[in-house]
């Protein structure tokens, strides 16, 4: 009997377009509401918004016990799948059928309010989890152990670090002792130490009977813990089976920027952003040693890769990415000089980002590779990485969980936190001026 089975999944989004926008910021307003003024349309022409599938025709089942991992690029529908399993988001379309308890760990800090405890925290969450107070509090020392936060237990969350926030989150939702576990790209935060940790318990925890769905672009802890890898690509499975050969058919098609998905749905174009001089063939964030990793943290230098595929000889090529958070136009970064291609092949253009720059939040990359050859022209691939990035101390930039007035909270610590050269300078007082007397 399978524990999740997922049937003809699809999840449609309508997309507004730019005059759409424009047309509802001039509404005006009255005060206490807007009011929609009606839209005049031409006899015969339809809605100018356009249908976004997430997700199409997704089917796939979990057996008890089952770790699956979930890959795939940027938009792919990974974290739209497992909203839909955990009951945050209705599918358009399918269904899913699952038994027993689902705890999801789908979004850093999630579940928890930062002005209670790590205590009032756990039996909140657990509450939130239909687990009785008596329960939650037979294994109170279990999840504070594994947390790693016996210092810390009845300090307010928002003098937590983002890796102290993962530590507990995990270790309540692993000691909930649920049937699903969903995880996101969350489990990437951490260090090595606690990300082993973490995946031992999830494999331990999988050999008793628990289902795992793991969204990570770390494919080698991927390959070293799933049993089966699901493949999606723009929405739809693109291969599914041993995570050996599914890793390897996804790094292959990243590596040539296109690849067939399996089904009726034909041939598919994975990371098809080109022109006749180059195509950019996958964006990759990864640590000092090149190793592609999910999240940055915040104390260490990390690096975005981007792949080119130079399709023309003496061609230039030159990198360029954004970079946004919360809405925000945090910075641009350029590469000084464009290189000249010396034959058809796979480029990599590396930008270090240091330490002690980004802050506790979530990151998107806009990447565009200018090229020139007889003319000007460019690849602009928006939306190529998301990540999150976090801080490893106790107490963030700001200092420990003992100095509260100067920590920030996780997620609010602003769009980038760079550590700055702070001098103190005293100043002698002034000398009272001797007064002159006459004779």
């Amino acid at each position: 009997m399978h524990s999740l089975i997922a049937e003809d999944l699809g999840k449609r989004y309508w997309i507004e377009s730019k005059r759409q926008m424009a047309e509802q910021a001039r509404q005006p307003g009255l005060g206490f509401g807007r009011l929609t003024l009606p839209r005049l349309r031409l006899p015969g022409r339809g809605s100018e918004a356009r249908e976004l599938w997430a997700l199409r025709h997704v089917s796939f089942q979990v057996a008890p016990g089952t770790i699956l991992g979930i890959v795939g690029s940027n938009g792919a529908g990974k974290s739209t799948l497992l909203k839909i399993i955990a009951r945050v988001t209705r599918p358009t379309e399918g269904r899913v059928v699952g038994r027993g308890r689902v705890v999801s760990l789908l979004e850093l800090g999630a579940g928890f309010n930062p002005d209670f405890s790590a205590r009032d925290n756990i039996l909140m969450n657990a509450a939130m989890h239909g687990i009785s107070r008596r329960e939650v509090l037979d294994r109170m020392d279990e999840i504070i152990q594994f947390a790693e936060v016996e210092s810390f237990l009845d300090q307010p969350l928002r003098h937590y670090s983002s890796g102290m926030y993962l530590r507990l989150a995990f270790s309540v939702a692993i000691n909930m002792q649920p049937d699903i576990l969903l995880a996101d790209e969350i489990l990437a935060v951490g260090d090595i130490a606690f990300q082993e940790r973490c995946l031992a318990r999830v494999a331990e925890e999988g050999s008793r009977g628990l289902t795992v769905l793991f969204v990570s672009h770390d494919l080698s802890a991927l390959s070293r813990i799933c049993d089966r890898i699901l493949w999606l690509d723009k929405g739809i499975v693109a291969g599914a089976g041993d995570p050996d050969d599914i890793i390897a058919q996804y790094q292959e098609a990243a590596l040539r920027g296109s690849a067939k998905a399996s089904g009726a749905m034909g041939a598919v174009e994975l990371g098809r952003q080109g022109n006749v001089v180059a195509e950019i063939a996958s964006v990759r964030l990864l640590n000092a040693a090149g190793e592609t990793i999910g999240a940055a943290p915040t104390t260490e230098d990390v690096y975005i890769r981007v792949r080119v595929k130079a399709r023309k000889i003496d061609a230039q090529l030159r990198g360029m990415l954004d970079l946004h958070a919360k809405g925000a136009f945090v910075f641009r970064s350029m590469q000084p000089e464009p290189i000249v291609t010396e034959r058809r092949g796979v480029v990599d253009l590396l930008v270090r980002i240091p330490a002690h720059l980004l802050a506790d939040t979530t990151y998107s990359v806009n990447v565009t590779v200018l090229t020139h050859h007889v003319k000007d022209s460019k690849v602009v691939l928006d939306n190529a990485l998301t990540f999150l990035a976090y801080s490893t101390s106790s107490g963030g930039p700001s200092g420990p969980p003992e100095q509260p007035s100067g920590t920030p909270r996780p997620g609010r610590s602003g769009v980038v936190a760079p550590r700055l050269d702070w001098r103190v300078q005293a100043h002698e007082p002034h000398g009272r001026r001797e007064r002159k007397t006459l004779a």
